[in-house]
Protein backbone atom coordinates (compact mmCIF):
# COMPACT_ATOMS: atom_id res chain seq x y z
CA UNK A 1 0.00 0.00 0.00
CA UNK A 2 1.27 3.55 -0.97
CA UNK A 3 -0.04 6.73 0.60
CA UNK A 4 0.14 10.33 -0.50
CA UNK A 5 3.29 11.77 0.16
CA UNK A 6 2.16 14.88 3.20
CA UNK A 7 3.59 18.56 2.05
CA UNK A 8 6.32 19.81 3.96
CA UNK A 9 4.17 22.28 5.13
CA UNK A 10 1.56 20.12 6.83
CA UNK A 11 4.70 18.34 8.69
CA UNK A 12 5.93 21.09 9.87
CA UNK A 13 2.85 22.33 11.12
CA UNK A 14 2.10 19.08 12.94
CA UNK A 15 5.58 19.00 14.54
CA UNK A 16 4.74 22.75 15.67
CA UNK A 17 0.94 21.80 16.98
CA UNK A 18 2.19 18.91 19.13
CA UNK A 19 5.55 21.04 20.52
CA UNK A 20 7.92 18.52 18.68
CA UNK A 21 9.98 21.22 17.37
CA UNK A 22 12.95 21.96 16.52
CA UNK A 23 13.25 18.39 14.17
CA UNK A 24 14.89 17.50 11.08
CA UNK A 25 13.30 16.31 7.81
CA UNK A 26 15.38 13.47 5.93
CA UNK A 27 15.03 14.06 2.31
CA UNK A 28 16.74 11.47 -0.22
CA UNK A 29 18.09 14.58 -2.86
CA UNK A 30 18.88 17.63 -2.22
CA UNK A 31 16.64 18.93 -4.93
CA UNK A 32 14.12 17.93 -2.35
CA UNK A 33 15.24 19.50 0.51
CA UNK A 34 15.70 23.16 -1.46
CA UNK A 35 11.92 22.74 -2.99
CA UNK A 36 11.22 21.73 0.55
CA UNK A 37 12.72 25.30 1.78
CA UNK A 38 10.86 27.20 -1.35
CA UNK A 39 7.82 25.57 -0.44
CA UNK A 40 7.64 26.67 2.90
CA UNK A 41 8.87 30.36 2.62
CA UNK A 42 5.71 30.70 -0.23
CA UNK A 43 3.49 29.32 2.83
CA UNK A 44 2.11 32.51 5.06
CA UNK A 45 1.59 30.73 7.89
CA UNK A 46 5.05 29.44 8.20
CA UNK A 47 6.25 32.65 9.21
CA UNK A 48 7.92 33.62 12.25
CA UNK A 49 7.12 36.58 14.11
CA UNK A 50 9.16 39.97 13.68
CA UNK A 51 10.82 39.53 16.87
CA UNK A 52 11.89 36.27 16.59
CA UNK A 53 13.25 37.36 12.69
CA UNK A 54 14.97 39.83 13.83
CA UNK A 55 16.55 37.80 17.17
CA UNK A 56 17.48 35.11 14.40
CA UNK A 57 19.40 37.73 12.43
CA UNK A 58 21.04 38.63 15.16
CA UNK A 59 22.44 35.14 15.87
CA UNK A 60 23.49 34.30 12.75
CA UNK A 61 25.51 38.01 13.06
CA UNK A 62 27.33 36.46 15.72
CA UNK A 63 27.72 33.39 14.68
CA UNK A 64 29.73 34.86 10.86
CA UNK A 65 31.86 37.07 13.41
CA UNK A 66 32.77 34.14 15.17
CA UNK A 67 33.79 31.78 12.54
CA UNK A 68 35.27 34.70 10.55
CA UNK A 69 32.50 33.70 7.56
CA UNK A 70 32.43 35.43 4.57
CA UNK A 71 29.23 37.79 4.81
CA UNK A 72 27.97 38.63 1.13
CA UNK A 73 28.09 34.82 0.10
CA UNK A 74 25.83 33.97 3.75
CA UNK A 75 23.55 36.50 2.40
CA UNK A 76 23.39 36.34 -1.23
CA UNK A 77 22.62 32.53 -0.67
CA UNK A 78 18.93 32.02 -2.42
CA UNK A 79 17.88 30.28 0.96
CA UNK A 80 19.03 33.32 3.27
CA UNK A 81 15.66 35.20 3.00
CA UNK A 82 13.91 32.03 3.48
CA UNK A 83 15.73 31.45 6.69
CA UNK A 84 15.30 34.42 7.99
CA UNK A 85 11.79 34.72 7.29
CA UNK A 86 10.67 30.91 8.69
CA UNK A 87 13.40 30.00 10.91
CA UNK A 88 13.87 26.72 8.58
CA UNK A 89 16.76 25.75 6.44
CA UNK A 90 18.05 22.82 4.14
CA UNK A 91 21.45 21.04 4.68
CA UNK A 92 23.01 18.85 1.72
CA UNK A 93 26.08 18.85 0.24
CA UNK A 94 25.58 21.11 -2.71
CA UNK A 95 25.50 23.64 -0.39
CA UNK A 96 28.41 26.04 0.88
CA UNK A 97 30.51 24.64 3.70
CA UNK A 98 30.16 27.67 5.70
CA UNK A 99 26.20 27.75 4.83
CA UNK A 100 26.59 24.37 6.25
CA UNK A 101 27.87 25.39 9.83
CA UNK A 102 25.94 28.06 10.02
CA UNK A 103 22.78 26.01 10.22
CA UNK A 104 24.63 23.49 12.75
CA UNK A 105 25.26 26.42 14.97
CA UNK A 106 21.60 27.66 14.46
CA UNK A 107 20.28 24.22 15.29
CA UNK A 108 22.79 23.92 18.42
CA UNK A 109 21.71 27.39 19.93
CA UNK A 110 17.74 26.11 19.08
CA UNK A 111 17.00 29.09 16.73
CA UNK A 112 16.18 27.16 13.90
CA UNK A 113 12.86 25.31 13.49
CA UNK A 114 13.36 22.72 11.18
CA UNK A 115 16.30 21.45 9.12
CA UNK A 116 15.85 20.00 5.86
CA UNK A 117 18.82 17.66 5.63
CA UNK A 118 19.90 14.72 3.33
CA UNK A 119 20.99 11.57 5.12
CA UNK A 120 24.45 12.61 4.88
CA UNK A 121 23.80 14.86 7.57
CA UNK A 122 23.33 12.26 10.26
CA UNK A 123 26.84 10.59 9.76
CA UNK A 124 28.83 13.88 9.38
CA UNK A 125 27.43 15.83 12.72
CA UNK A 126 26.80 15.47 15.94
CA UNK A 127 24.15 17.33 16.90
CA UNK A 128 20.29 16.95 17.91
CA UNK A 129 16.84 17.89 17.20
CA UNK A 130 14.14 16.82 19.27
CA UNK A 131 11.84 15.14 16.42
CA UNK A 132 13.59 13.68 13.15
CA UNK A 133 11.55 12.71 10.63
CA UNK A 134 12.30 10.05 7.76
CA UNK A 135 10.57 10.11 4.50
CA UNK A 136 12.54 7.79 2.54
CA UNK A 137 13.52 4.15 3.09
CA UNK A 138 16.23 4.63 0.38
CA UNK A 139 19.14 6.75 -0.86
CA UNK A 140 20.28 7.50 -4.52
CA UNK A 141 23.77 6.08 -5.22
CA UNK A 142 25.93 6.07 -8.15
CA UNK A 143 23.82 2.84 -9.71
CA UNK A 144 20.38 4.17 -8.40
CA UNK A 145 18.64 4.20 -5.47
CA UNK A 146 20.14 1.58 -2.45
CA UNK A 147 18.25 0.85 0.68
CA UNK A 148 19.19 2.73 4.41
CA UNK A 149 21.06 -0.12 6.12
CA UNK A 150 20.65 -0.50 9.81
CA UNK A 151 23.73 1.85 10.76
CA UNK A 152 22.25 4.65 8.30
CA UNK A 153 18.69 4.47 9.77
CA UNK A 154 19.96 4.49 13.40
CA UNK A 155 22.19 7.39 12.60
CA UNK A 156 19.60 8.99 11.67
CA UNK A 157 16.93 8.32 14.13
CA UNK A 158 19.59 8.80 16.85
CA UNK A 159 19.33 12.57 16.43
CA UNK A 160 16.03 12.56 18.34
CA UNK A 161 16.16 14.29 21.31
CA UNK A 162 18.41 16.52 22.77
CA UNK A 163 20.64 15.71 25.72
CA UNK A 164 19.64 18.37 29.00
CA UNK A 165 16.57 19.64 27.21
CA UNK A 166 14.30 16.47 26.08
CA UNK A 167 13.53 13.90 28.49
CA UNK A 168 12.51 11.74 25.49
CA UNK A 169 13.10 12.18 21.64
CA UNK A 170 10.81 11.44 18.69
CA UNK A 171 11.27 9.29 15.36
CA UNK A 172 8.39 9.81 13.20
CA UNK A 173 8.16 8.03 9.55
CA UNK A 174 6.14 9.95 6.95
CA UNK A 175 4.99 6.96 4.60
CA UNK A 176 4.70 8.17 0.88
CA UNK A 177 5.61 6.80 -2.43
CA UNK A 178 9.83 6.27 -1.68
CA UNK A 179 9.10 5.69 2.14
CA UNK A 180 7.97 1.95 2.76
CA UNK A 181 6.89 2.28 6.75
CA UNK A 182 7.43 -1.78 6.71
CA UNK A 183 10.72 -1.71 5.74
CA UNK A 184 11.73 1.09 7.90
CA UNK A 185 10.05 -1.10 10.91
CA UNK A 186 12.66 -3.99 10.24
CA UNK A 187 15.49 -1.60 9.71
CA UNK A 188 14.70 -0.24 13.22
CA UNK A 189 14.25 -3.77 14.78
CA UNK A 190 17.72 -4.49 13.28
CA UNK A 191 20.78 -4.69 15.72
CA UNK A 192 24.25 -2.33 14.97
CA UNK A 193 26.38 -3.86 11.96
CA UNK A 194 29.36 -4.89 12.78
CA UNK A 195 32.35 -3.48 13.69
CA UNK A 196 34.44 -3.07 10.14
CA UNK A 197 38.01 -1.81 8.82
CA UNK A 198 38.45 1.10 6.27
CA UNK A 199 42.42 0.36 6.24
CA UNK A 200 43.98 -0.67 2.99
CA UNK A 201 47.53 -0.66 1.76
CA UNK A 202 47.69 2.49 0.15
CA UNK A 203 50.44 3.38 -2.34
CA UNK A 204 51.46 6.80 -0.45
CA UNK A 205 51.55 4.34 2.82
CA UNK A 206 53.38 1.87 1.28
CA UNK A 207 56.03 4.34 -0.40
CA UNK A 208 56.01 6.58 3.33
CA UNK A 209 56.79 3.05 5.25
CA UNK A 210 59.39 1.70 3.07
CA UNK A 211 61.48 4.77 3.78
CA UNK A 212 62.29 3.38 6.79
CA UNK A 213 61.27 -0.40 6.53
CA UNK A 214 61.69 -2.89 4.72
CA UNK A 215 59.12 -5.19 2.44
CA UNK A 216 58.85 -7.89 5.41
CA UNK A 217 58.13 -5.08 7.58
CA UNK A 218 55.45 -4.17 5.61
CA UNK A 219 53.80 -7.69 5.64
CA UNK A 220 54.59 -8.19 9.24
CA UNK A 221 52.84 -4.60 10.38
CA UNK A 222 49.57 -5.37 7.78
CA UNK A 223 49.21 -9.19 9.28
CA UNK A 224 48.31 -7.44 12.67
CA UNK A 225 46.42 -4.95 11.28
CA UNK A 226 42.62 -4.81 12.52
CA UNK A 227 41.25 -5.51 9.13
CA UNK A 228 43.70 -8.47 8.90
CA UNK A 229 41.94 -9.67 12.54
CA UNK A 230 38.77 -9.04 11.38
CA UNK A 231 38.93 -11.08 7.92
CA UNK A 232 40.78 -14.01 10.12
CA UNK A 233 37.54 -13.56 13.00
CA UNK A 234 35.53 -13.87 9.39
CA UNK A 235 37.41 -17.28 8.64
CA UNK A 236 36.58 -18.63 11.24
CA UNK A 237 33.27 -17.95 11.48
CA UNK A 238 33.17 -19.52 7.56
CA UNK A 239 34.82 -22.93 9.02
CA UNK A 240 32.37 -23.37 11.91
CA UNK A 241 29.58 -23.09 9.07
CA UNK A 242 31.96 -25.64 7.26
CA UNK A 243 31.82 -27.85 10.13
CA UNK A 244 28.35 -28.08 10.49
CA UNK A 245 27.88 -28.99 6.45
CA UNK A 246 30.50 -31.93 6.96
CA UNK A 247 28.13 -33.39 9.67
CA UNK A 248 25.49 -33.15 7.31
CA UNK A 249 27.27 -34.76 4.72
CA UNK A 250 27.82 -37.59 7.04
CA UNK A 251 23.96 -37.92 7.87
CA UNK A 252 23.64 -37.88 4.15
CA UNK A 253 25.95 -40.33 3.25
CA UNK A 254 24.14 -42.64 6.28
CA UNK A 255 21.36 -41.84 4.33
CA UNK A 256 22.27 -43.09 0.85
CA UNK A 257 23.82 -46.63 2.50
CA UNK A 258 20.30 -47.13 3.92
CA UNK A 259 18.13 -45.80 1.02
CA UNK A 260 18.15 -45.71 -2.46
CA UNK A 261 16.66 -42.66 -2.70
CA UNK A 262 17.83 -40.86 -6.19
CA UNK A 263 17.58 -37.50 -4.65
CA UNK A 264 20.39 -38.06 -1.98
CA UNK A 265 23.54 -38.29 -4.47
CA UNK A 266 22.23 -34.95 -6.17
CA UNK A 267 22.32 -33.65 -2.43
CA UNK A 268 25.49 -34.85 -1.84
CA UNK A 269 26.84 -33.04 -4.45
CA UNK A 270 25.61 -29.47 -3.96
CA UNK A 271 26.99 -29.97 -0.03
CA UNK A 272 30.32 -30.74 -1.29
CA UNK A 273 30.40 -28.33 -3.92
CA UNK A 274 28.73 -25.75 -1.01
CA UNK A 275 31.95 -26.69 1.31
CA UNK A 276 34.50 -26.61 -1.43
CA UNK A 277 33.09 -23.36 -2.24
CA UNK A 278 33.41 -22.23 1.68
CA UNK A 279 37.31 -23.24 1.99
CA UNK A 280 37.99 -21.30 -0.12
CA UNK A 281 36.53 -18.48 1.11
CA UNK A 282 38.20 -19.03 4.34
CA UNK A 283 41.18 -19.30 2.74
CA UNK A 284 41.31 -16.24 0.50
CA UNK A 285 39.84 -14.63 3.80
CA UNK A 286 42.72 -15.77 6.03
CA UNK A 287 45.46 -14.11 3.68
CA UNK A 288 43.13 -10.98 2.21
CA UNK A 289 45.52 -8.34 3.22
CA UNK A 290 48.66 -10.08 2.42
CA UNK A 291 47.66 -10.38 -0.98
CA UNK A 292 46.56 -6.73 -1.18
CA UNK A 293 49.57 -5.68 -0.18
CA UNK A 294 51.86 -8.24 -2.44
CA UNK A 295 49.12 -6.50 -5.23
CA UNK A 296 50.49 -3.27 -4.05
CA UNK A 297 53.96 -4.21 -3.97
CA UNK A 298 53.90 -5.58 -7.65
CA UNK A 299 52.16 -2.56 -8.92
CA UNK A 300 54.15 0.14 -7.17
CA UNK A 301 58.15 -1.93 -8.50
CA UNK A 302 56.04 -2.35 -12.12
CA UNK A 303 55.97 1.71 -12.46
CA UNK A 304 59.17 2.06 -11.07
CA UNK A 305 58.70 3.26 -7.99
CA UNK A 306 60.89 0.37 -6.22
CA UNK A 307 62.89 -2.15 -6.90
CA UNK A 308 64.65 -5.35 -5.18
CA UNK A 309 66.92 -2.80 -2.98
CA UNK A 310 63.54 -0.85 -1.30
CA UNK A 311 62.53 3.18 -3.19
CA UNK A 312 63.83 4.26 -5.98
CA UNK A 313 64.64 7.75 -6.55
CA UNK A 314 61.12 8.21 -8.61
CA UNK A 315 59.52 6.54 -5.31
CA UNK A 316 62.00 8.82 -2.96
CA UNK A 317 59.79 11.75 -4.71
CA UNK A 318 56.38 10.53 -4.69
CA UNK A 319 56.53 9.30 -1.17
CA UNK A 320 55.78 13.61 -0.65
CA UNK A 321 52.57 13.54 -2.32
CA UNK A 322 50.48 11.98 0.37
CA UNK A 323 47.09 11.84 -1.84
CA UNK A 324 45.20 9.47 -3.19
CA UNK A 325 46.27 10.63 -6.23
CA UNK A 326 49.79 10.12 -5.72
CA UNK A 327 50.38 7.77 -8.83
CA UNK A 328 48.08 9.62 -10.91
CA UNK A 329 50.20 12.79 -10.37
CA UNK A 330 53.45 11.46 -10.07
CA UNK A 331 52.98 10.04 -13.33
CA UNK A 332 51.77 12.65 -14.88
CA UNK A 333 54.91 14.92 -13.51
CA UNK A 334 56.95 11.80 -15.05
CA UNK A 335 55.41 12.04 -18.86
CA UNK A 336 56.53 15.59 -18.35
CA UNK A 337 52.55 16.41 -19.01
CA UNK A 338 53.10 19.69 -15.95
CA UNK A 339 56.54 20.52 -17.54
CA UNK A 340 56.31 24.47 -18.25
CA UNK A 341 52.55 24.26 -17.58
CA UNK A 342 50.99 28.51 -16.99
CA UNK A 343 49.13 28.48 -13.85
CA UNK A 344 45.87 27.80 -15.80
CA UNK A 345 47.13 24.90 -17.05
CA UNK A 346 48.21 23.35 -13.71
CA UNK A 347 44.82 24.31 -12.12
CA UNK A 348 43.39 22.98 -14.76
CA UNK A 349 44.62 19.48 -15.47
CA UNK A 350 44.82 19.20 -11.60
CA UNK A 351 41.03 20.09 -11.20
CA UNK A 352 40.32 17.23 -13.79
CA UNK A 353 40.92 14.64 -12.00
CA UNK A 354 40.20 16.02 -8.26
CA UNK A 355 36.34 16.21 -9.05
CA UNK A 356 33.87 13.35 -9.10
CA UNK A 357 33.07 12.03 -12.65
CA UNK A 358 28.97 12.38 -11.62
CA UNK A 359 29.02 15.74 -10.77
CA UNK A 360 28.01 18.43 -13.21
CA UNK A 361 30.24 21.27 -13.09
CA UNK A 362 30.38 24.52 -15.18
CA UNK A 363 30.63 24.28 -18.85
CA UNK A 364 30.13 27.76 -20.21
CA UNK A 365 32.97 29.13 -20.21
CA UNK A 366 35.72 29.36 -22.92
CA UNK A 367 38.29 26.12 -22.89
CA UNK A 368 41.52 27.49 -21.94
CA UNK A 369 43.20 23.34 -22.18
CA UNK A 370 44.03 21.67 -25.46
CA UNK A 371 41.83 18.66 -25.63
CA UNK A 372 45.53 16.85 -26.30
CA UNK A 373 46.33 17.45 -22.94
CA UNK A 374 43.54 15.70 -21.55
CA UNK A 375 44.01 13.19 -23.98
CA UNK A 376 47.79 12.37 -22.35
CA UNK A 377 46.12 12.88 -19.06
CA UNK A 378 43.34 9.86 -19.43
CA UNK A 379 46.18 7.91 -20.93
CA UNK A 380 48.11 8.69 -17.57
CA UNK A 381 44.93 7.61 -15.45
CA UNK A 382 44.21 3.98 -17.98
CA UNK A 383 48.08 3.07 -17.26
CA UNK A 384 47.82 3.28 -13.76
CA UNK A 385 45.06 1.66 -13.34
CA UNK A 386 45.90 -0.88 -15.35
CA UNK A 387 49.03 -1.65 -13.34
CA UNK A 388 48.07 -0.89 -10.02
CA UNK A 389 45.70 -3.81 -9.24
CA UNK A 390 45.53 -3.22 -5.89
CA UNK A 391 43.01 -0.79 -3.65
CA UNK A 392 44.55 2.81 -4.37
CA UNK A 393 41.27 5.10 -3.43
CA UNK A 394 41.60 6.25 -7.38
CA UNK A 395 39.64 3.55 -9.38
CA UNK A 396 36.63 5.82 -9.68
CA UNK A 397 38.54 8.94 -10.70
CA UNK A 398 37.87 10.37 -14.70
CA UNK A 399 39.39 13.02 -16.35
CA UNK A 400 36.68 15.83 -16.30
CA UNK A 401 37.05 18.54 -18.50
CA UNK A 402 34.01 20.67 -17.23
CA UNK A 403 35.41 20.24 -13.61
CA UNK A 404 38.87 21.89 -14.90
CA UNK A 405 36.76 24.86 -16.55
CA UNK A 406 34.99 25.13 -12.98
CA UNK A 407 38.09 25.90 -10.87
CA UNK A 408 39.95 27.98 -13.73
CA UNK A 409 36.51 30.14 -13.75
CA UNK A 410 37.00 30.33 -10.40
CA UNK A 411 40.54 31.72 -10.27
CA UNK A 412 39.11 34.31 -12.90
CA UNK A 413 36.36 35.84 -10.80
CA UNK A 414 36.73 38.46 -8.54
CA UNK A 415 34.66 37.39 -5.24
CA UNK A 416 32.12 34.05 -4.76
CA UNK A 417 29.08 36.18 -5.32
CA UNK A 418 29.07 36.59 -8.95
CA UNK A 419 30.59 33.62 -9.43
CA UNK A 420 27.89 31.80 -7.36
CA UNK A 421 25.52 33.63 -9.96
CA UNK A 422 27.17 31.92 -13.09
CA UNK A 423 27.21 28.57 -11.24
CA UNK A 424 23.38 29.03 -10.48
CA UNK A 425 23.12 30.21 -14.71
CA UNK A 426 25.22 26.58 -15.46
CA UNK A 427 22.65 24.89 -13.11
CA UNK A 428 25.81 23.88 -11.32
CA UNK A 429 25.48 23.12 -7.14
CA UNK A 430 27.82 25.88 -4.93
CA UNK A 431 28.75 22.70 -2.89
CA UNK A 432 29.84 20.74 -5.67
CA UNK A 433 31.90 23.45 -7.36
CA UNK A 434 33.16 24.49 -3.67
CA UNK A 435 34.27 20.93 -2.61
CA UNK A 436 35.98 20.07 -6.52
CA UNK A 437 38.01 23.66 -5.75
CA UNK A 438 39.02 22.55 -1.97
CA UNK A 439 40.06 19.05 -3.32
CA UNK A 440 42.20 20.69 -6.23
CA UNK A 441 43.79 23.48 -3.78
CA UNK A 442 44.79 20.37 -1.49
CA UNK A 443 46.52 18.33 -4.82
CA UNK A 444 48.08 21.54 -5.58
CA UNK A 445 49.36 22.09 -1.81
CA UNK A 446 50.86 18.35 -1.86
CA UNK A 447 52.45 19.73 -5.68
CA UNK A 448 54.27 22.57 -3.35
CA UNK A 449 56.00 19.53 -1.25
CA UNK A 450 57.66 18.62 -4.36
CA UNK A 451 59.87 22.00 -4.19
CA UNK A 452 63.35 20.00 -3.86
CA UNK A 453 62.40 17.80 -6.54
CA UNK A 454 60.56 19.77 -9.04
CA UNK A 455 60.96 23.62 -7.83
CA UNK A 456 59.47 25.16 -11.00
CA UNK A 457 56.68 22.87 -10.39
CA UNK A 458 56.05 23.79 -6.49
CA UNK A 459 56.38 27.56 -7.19
CA UNK A 460 53.59 27.52 -9.75
CA UNK A 461 51.42 24.89 -8.13
CA UNK A 462 51.60 27.29 -4.74
CA UNK A 463 50.84 30.42 -7.04
CA UNK A 464 47.60 28.26 -8.58
CA UNK A 465 46.47 27.43 -5.12
CA UNK A 466 46.72 31.10 -3.77
CA UNK A 467 44.05 31.87 -6.45
CA UNK A 468 41.93 28.96 -5.66
CA UNK A 469 42.09 29.67 -1.63
CA UNK A 470 40.29 32.71 -1.16
CA UNK A 471 36.94 33.71 0.23
CA UNK A 472 34.72 31.85 1.13
CA UNK A 473 37.13 29.24 0.34
CA UNK A 474 39.85 30.11 2.71
CA UNK A 475 42.53 28.11 5.38
CA UNK A 476 39.34 28.31 8.33
CA UNK A 477 37.21 26.22 5.40
CA UNK A 478 39.50 23.52 4.12
CA UNK A 479 38.06 21.11 5.43
CA UNK A 480 35.20 19.02 5.17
Amino acid sequence: MTYKELPVTRILAELEKYSLLPAIIFRSSRAQCDADIEQIYKAKRAEIDTASQVSLREEIERIMEKYGMDRSSIVSNPSYQPLITTACGAHHAGQLLQWRLLLEELMTRNKLRLMIATGTVAAGVDFPARTVVITAHSRPDSEGFKNYSPSEFQQMAGRAGRRGKDKVGFCVVSPGRFCDARYIYKLAKQPPEPLRSAYFASPSTVLNLLKHRTEDDLRFTVDKSLAAFLDRKEAVIVRQGVLKLEKEKEELLRAAKDSEASGVQKQLKKLEKRIRRMYRQAEKLEVKQIEQLNLALAGLKELGYIDEKGLTHKGVWAAALCTNLILILAEAIEEGLFYEASIEELTGLVASIAGDAHRHYYNLSPKVIPKEKFKQLEEVVRRVKSVYLAPGGFEEVEVVPDAANTAIAWSYERDWESFASKLRLARVAEGDAARLILQTSEQLNQLTKLRDFFPDLAVTAGEARALLSRPPLTEGFMLE
